[in-house]
Protein backbone atom coordinates (compact mmCIF):
# COMPACT_ATOMS: atom_id res chain seq x y z
CA UNK A 1 0.00 0.00 0.00
CA UNK A 2 2.78 2.37 0.98
CA UNK A 3 4.79 1.36 -2.21
CA UNK A 4 1.44 2.19 -4.33
CA UNK A 5 0.72 5.27 -2.36
CA UNK A 6 4.41 6.66 -3.00
CA UNK A 7 4.18 5.77 -7.04
CA UNK A 8 1.08 7.42 -6.85
CA UNK A 9 2.24 11.02 -5.16
CA UNK A 10 5.60 10.77 -7.53
CA UNK A 11 3.28 10.40 -11.31
CA UNK A 12 1.07 13.28 -9.94
CA UNK A 13 4.29 15.58 -9.13
CA UNK A 14 5.49 14.66 -12.51
CA UNK A 15 2.11 15.25 -14.54
CA UNK A 16 1.48 18.81 -12.14
CA UNK A 17 2.86 22.53 -12.91
CA UNK A 18 6.05 22.63 -11.28
CA UNK A 19 5.98 25.66 -9.07
CA UNK A 20 9.84 25.92 -8.03
CA UNK A 21 11.02 24.61 -5.16
CA UNK A 22 8.73 22.35 -3.10
CA UNK A 23 7.44 23.29 0.39
CA UNK A 24 10.27 21.80 1.94
CA UNK A 25 12.59 23.86 -0.59
CA UNK A 26 10.66 27.07 0.09
CA UNK A 27 10.72 26.68 3.72
CA UNK A 28 14.57 26.16 3.94
CA UNK A 29 15.32 28.84 2.37
CA UNK A 30 12.49 30.92 4.56
CA UNK A 31 13.94 29.54 7.80
CA UNK A 32 17.60 30.65 7.08
CA UNK A 33 16.49 33.67 5.74
CA UNK A 34 14.82 34.19 9.44
CA UNK A 35 17.73 33.20 11.52
CA UNK A 36 19.93 36.12 9.27
CA UNK A 37 17.52 39.39 10.13
CA UNK A 38 18.30 42.08 11.64
CA UNK A 39 16.65 42.66 14.88
CA UNK A 40 14.45 45.76 13.38
CA UNK A 41 13.58 43.40 10.24
CA UNK A 42 12.82 41.04 12.60
CA UNK A 43 10.31 43.21 14.62
CA UNK A 44 8.37 44.08 11.41
CA UNK A 45 7.94 40.40 9.72
CA UNK A 46 6.38 40.22 13.49
CA UNK A 47 4.18 43.36 12.99
CA UNK A 48 2.93 42.42 9.25
CA UNK A 49 2.67 38.08 9.94
CA UNK A 50 1.59 37.98 13.42
CA UNK A 51 2.92 35.16 14.82
CA UNK A 52 3.39 33.24 11.60
CA UNK A 53 6.93 32.29 10.71
CA UNK A 54 8.33 33.05 7.37
CA UNK A 55 8.83 29.22 6.89
CA UNK A 56 5.05 28.93 7.09
CA UNK A 57 4.17 31.32 4.35
CA UNK A 58 6.60 30.44 2.19
CA UNK A 59 4.76 28.54 -0.70
CA UNK A 60 1.39 30.92 -0.48
CA UNK A 61 2.43 31.99 -3.61
CA UNK A 62 1.89 28.91 -5.23
CA UNK A 63 -1.49 28.47 -3.79
CA UNK A 64 -2.36 32.11 -5.37
CA UNK A 65 -0.87 31.08 -8.60
CA UNK A 66 -3.45 28.33 -8.75
CA UNK A 67 -6.13 30.88 -8.20
CA UNK A 68 -4.64 33.12 -10.31
CA UNK A 69 -3.41 31.97 -13.99
CA UNK A 70 -2.65 35.61 -14.84
CA UNK A 71 0.55 35.58 -12.12
CA UNK A 72 1.73 32.39 -13.94
CA UNK A 73 4.73 33.66 -14.61
CA UNK A 74 6.15 35.38 -11.97
CA UNK A 75 7.59 32.42 -11.07
CA UNK A 76 10.65 31.93 -13.29
CA UNK A 77 11.92 33.69 -16.55
CA UNK A 78 12.90 32.64 -19.74
CA UNK A 79 16.98 33.19 -20.72
CA UNK A 80 17.87 30.33 -23.27
CA UNK A 81 19.92 27.60 -22.20
CA UNK A 82 22.91 29.12 -24.49
CA UNK A 83 22.92 32.50 -22.91
CA UNK A 84 25.05 34.08 -20.60
CA UNK A 85 23.20 37.68 -20.25
CA UNK A 86 19.74 38.87 -19.36
CA UNK A 87 18.14 40.26 -21.79
CA UNK A 88 14.44 41.93 -20.28
CA UNK A 89 12.85 42.06 -23.81
CA UNK A 90 13.67 38.35 -24.52
CA UNK A 91 13.40 36.87 -20.97
CA UNK A 92 10.60 38.85 -19.56
CA UNK A 93 8.07 39.68 -22.04
CA UNK A 94 4.58 40.62 -20.77
CA UNK A 95 1.69 37.74 -21.75
CA UNK A 96 -1.46 37.02 -20.49
CA UNK A 97 -0.09 34.80 -17.50
CA UNK A 98 2.04 37.42 -16.18
CA UNK A 99 6.31 38.33 -16.89
CA UNK A 100 8.73 37.24 -14.91
CA UNK A 101 10.09 36.81 -11.39
CA UNK A 102 12.22 39.86 -12.01
CA UNK A 103 9.51 42.44 -12.36
CA UNK A 104 7.60 40.76 -10.00
CA UNK A 105 9.91 40.75 -7.12
CA UNK A 106 10.57 44.21 -7.30
CA UNK A 107 6.26 45.13 -7.73
CA UNK A 108 6.01 43.09 -4.57
CA UNK A 109 8.94 45.35 -2.90
CA UNK A 110 7.62 48.55 -3.34
CA UNK A 111 4.41 47.53 -2.10
CA UNK A 112 6.31 45.80 0.84
CA UNK A 113 7.90 49.42 1.40
CA UNK A 114 5.23 52.01 0.53
CA UNK A 115 3.93 53.99 3.27
CA UNK A 116 0.28 53.98 1.47
CA UNK A 117 0.46 50.18 0.99
CA UNK A 118 -1.81 49.26 3.83
CA UNK A 119 -1.54 45.95 6.17
CA UNK A 120 -3.16 43.63 4.09
CA UNK A 121 -0.91 44.32 1.01
CA UNK A 122 1.70 44.80 3.62
CA UNK A 123 1.41 41.38 4.37
CA UNK A 124 0.49 39.68 0.68
CA UNK A 125 3.18 41.70 -0.48
CA UNK A 126 6.00 39.85 2.54
CA UNK A 127 4.75 36.06 1.40
CA UNK A 128 5.52 37.39 -2.36
CA UNK A 129 9.10 38.18 -1.81
CA UNK A 130 9.75 35.52 0.48
CA UNK A 131 8.54 32.79 -2.16
CA UNK A 132 10.33 35.06 -5.70
CA UNK A 133 13.78 35.04 -3.74
CA UNK A 134 13.88 31.36 -3.49
CA UNK A 135 12.06 31.03 -6.84
CA UNK A 136 14.86 32.74 -8.00
CA UNK A 137 17.54 30.75 -7.01
CA UNK A 138 16.38 27.90 -8.32
CA UNK A 139 18.54 27.02 -10.99
CA UNK A 140 15.67 25.38 -13.85
CA UNK A 141 13.44 28.52 -12.93
CA UNK A 142 15.61 30.20 -15.29
CA UNK A 143 16.12 28.10 -18.51
CA UNK A 144 13.41 28.81 -21.13
CA UNK A 145 14.22 25.54 -22.53
CA UNK A 146 11.76 22.55 -22.31
CA UNK A 147 9.67 24.74 -19.75
CA UNK A 148 11.95 24.91 -17.54
CA UNK A 149 12.88 21.24 -17.92
CA UNK A 150 9.27 20.04 -17.34
CA UNK A 151 8.67 18.19 -20.53
CA UNK A 152 12.60 16.36 -19.65
CA UNK A 153 10.66 13.00 -18.76
CA UNK A 154 13.18 10.80 -16.62
CA UNK A 155 12.96 8.82 -13.29
CA UNK A 156 14.15 9.15 -9.97
CA UNK A 157 14.74 7.09 -6.90
CA UNK A 158 12.02 7.54 -4.08
CA UNK A 159 15.07 7.11 -1.60
CA UNK A 160 18.82 6.13 -1.24
CA UNK A 161 17.88 2.94 0.28
CA UNK A 162 15.75 2.03 -2.59
CA UNK A 163 16.82 0.23 -5.67
CA UNK A 164 13.98 1.76 -7.46
CA UNK A 165 13.49 4.58 -10.43
CA UNK A 166 10.11 6.59 -10.25
CA UNK A 167 8.71 8.35 -13.39
CA UNK A 168 8.51 11.98 -13.01
CA UNK A 169 10.56 14.63 -14.81
CA UNK A 170 13.74 16.93 -14.40
CA UNK A 171 12.16 20.05 -13.15
CA UNK A 172 10.09 18.06 -10.42
CA UNK A 173 13.83 16.08 -9.48
CA UNK A 174 15.10 19.94 -8.33
CA UNK A 175 11.53 20.88 -6.97
CA UNK A 176 11.02 17.95 -3.84
CA UNK A 177 12.85 14.83 -4.87
CA UNK A 178 16.80 16.12 -4.38
CA UNK A 179 15.56 17.51 -1.03
CA UNK A 180 13.28 14.49 -0.03
CA UNK A 181 15.96 12.42 -0.98
CA UNK A 182 18.60 13.55 1.47
CA UNK A 183 16.55 14.97 4.34
CA UNK A 184 13.32 13.59 5.78
CA UNK A 185 12.52 16.87 7.41
CA UNK A 186 13.20 20.08 6.01
CA UNK A 187 14.54 21.68 9.70
CA UNK A 188 17.59 19.13 9.38
CA UNK A 189 18.47 20.56 5.98
CA UNK A 190 18.42 23.65 7.63
CA UNK A 191 20.42 22.92 10.85
CA UNK A 192 22.70 21.20 8.18
CA UNK A 193 23.26 24.38 5.93
CA UNK A 194 23.16 26.62 9.17
CA UNK A 195 25.83 24.82 11.29
CA UNK A 196 27.86 23.20 8.51
CA UNK A 197 27.90 24.99 5.72
CA UNK A 198 27.15 28.80 5.89
CA UNK A 199 29.80 29.09 8.50
CA UNK A 200 32.18 27.97 6.11
CA UNK A 201 31.07 30.44 3.49
CA UNK A 202 31.78 34.63 2.84
CA UNK A 203 28.08 35.39 3.64
CA UNK A 204 28.42 39.36 3.03
CA UNK A 205 29.71 38.00 -0.95
CA UNK A 206 26.96 35.69 -0.81
CA UNK A 207 24.48 38.20 -0.23
CA UNK A 208 25.75 40.85 -2.53
CA UNK A 209 24.21 41.42 -5.98
CA UNK A 210 20.51 42.53 -7.58
CA UNK A 211 18.24 39.96 -8.65
CA UNK A 212 19.53 39.84 -11.91
CA UNK A 213 22.64 38.24 -10.86
CA UNK A 214 21.46 35.93 -8.81
CA UNK A 215 19.30 34.53 -12.19
CA UNK A 216 21.91 34.25 -14.08
CA UNK A 217 24.09 32.41 -11.38
CA UNK A 218 21.30 29.92 -11.03
CA UNK A 219 20.95 29.85 -14.85
CA UNK A 220 24.74 28.98 -15.01
CA UNK A 221 24.23 26.28 -12.25
CA UNK A 222 21.03 24.79 -14.88
CA UNK A 223 23.51 24.77 -17.48
CA UNK A 224 26.40 23.42 -16.28
CA UNK A 225 25.34 20.67 -13.27
CA UNK A 226 21.63 20.42 -13.49
CA UNK A 227 20.98 19.36 -17.14
CA UNK A 228 24.53 18.54 -17.97
CA UNK A 229 24.65 14.80 -19.55
CA UNK A 230 20.96 14.28 -18.78
CA UNK A 231 18.98 13.19 -21.66
CA UNK A 232 15.50 12.30 -22.08
CA UNK A 233 14.20 9.03 -20.17
CA UNK A 234 17.63 8.93 -18.13
CA UNK A 235 17.63 7.09 -14.80
CA UNK A 236 19.09 9.40 -12.05
CA UNK A 237 19.92 7.89 -9.14
CA UNK A 238 22.88 7.82 -6.58
CA UNK A 239 25.53 9.34 -8.96
CA UNK A 240 23.72 12.21 -10.55
CA UNK A 241 22.45 13.27 -6.41
CA UNK A 242 26.28 12.86 -5.61
CA UNK A 243 26.89 15.26 -8.65
CA UNK A 244 24.67 17.95 -8.14
CA UNK A 245 24.93 17.84 -3.89
CA UNK A 246 26.79 20.65 -3.29
CA UNK A 247 24.67 23.22 -5.99
CA UNK A 248 21.58 22.43 -4.05
CA UNK A 249 22.79 22.84 -0.95
CA UNK A 250 24.69 26.30 -2.60
CA UNK A 251 21.31 27.22 -3.92
CA UNK A 252 18.93 26.73 -0.96
CA UNK A 253 21.74 28.12 1.47
CA UNK A 254 22.23 31.50 -0.94
CA UNK A 255 18.26 32.05 -1.40
CA UNK A 256 17.73 32.63 2.55
CA UNK A 257 21.14 34.63 2.79
CA UNK A 258 19.50 36.57 0.03
CA UNK A 259 16.42 36.93 1.32
CA UNK A 260 17.60 37.62 4.73
CA UNK A 261 19.55 40.61 2.74
CA UNK A 262 16.61 41.87 0.80
CA UNK A 263 14.31 41.81 3.97
CA UNK A 264 17.02 43.56 6.01
CA UNK A 265 17.57 46.37 3.31
CA UNK A 266 13.76 46.87 2.73
CA UNK A 267 12.73 46.88 6.50
CA UNK A 268 15.47 48.38 8.16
Amino acid sequence: MRKALAALLWMYASMAPAFAWGPEGHSIVAEIAQRHLTPAAARQVRDILGNASLASVASWADDYRALHPDSSRWHFLDIPLDATDYDDARDCALTSEGDCVIHALARKLQELTAPDSSPQQRQQALKFVVHFVGDLNQPLHTVKELQGYNQMQVCYFSSPAKNDCVATNLHTVWDVGLIRSIFYGWGAYVDYLEYDWIPQQDIAALSAGTPVDWALEAHKAAREIAVANVAMNDALGADYLATVRPTLDRQLAVGGLRLAAVLNQALK
